[in-house]
């Protein structure tokens, strides 16, 4: 299968409001500013990249779920996918939802799941 039809998908979350935890002042003087635990919004961006282009990205203000999993697979995803497409994706709970694989083979595309050892290949 060419490599020109693979479709990754990547997560990614921050939270907006955290400070710091080092701080610079001038020699002699004390930081007196309290540090915000999680007092900002929590962002998830979810994106679908290929060799060639970014596909689809969304961004929610929670943690990715299954419900919102399957929104970003339905409206942003799936139109953009083709005939023999690849989705890869890893093994979130989230992606095993059974509404997932009607989605994705609807439009002729087919997917897999990387393995528990997927970790493996961010080490390099």
């Amino acid at each position: 299968m060419s490599q020109k039809t693979w479709y990754f998908w990547m997560k990614l979350g921050f939270y907006a409001g955290l400070a710091r935890t080092h701080a610079r002042l001038q020699p002699g003087t004390r930081v007196s500013l309290l540090k915000p635990f999680y007092r900002g919004a929590k962002i998830t961006a979810i994106g679908a990249i290929s060799i060639n282009q970014v596909l689809a990205v969304m961004t929610i203000k929670d943690s990715m779920d299954g419900a919102a999993f399957a929104l970003f697979i339905e409206n942003f995803l799936c139109p953009e996918l083709w005939s023999r497409a690849l989705v890869v994706m890893d093994n979130l709970p989230a992606h095993k939802l059974a509404s997932i694989v009607p989605m994705i083979e609807a439009v002729g595309a087919s997917f897999i799941y990387l393995s528990p050892d997927y970790r493996l290949f961010y080490a390099y």
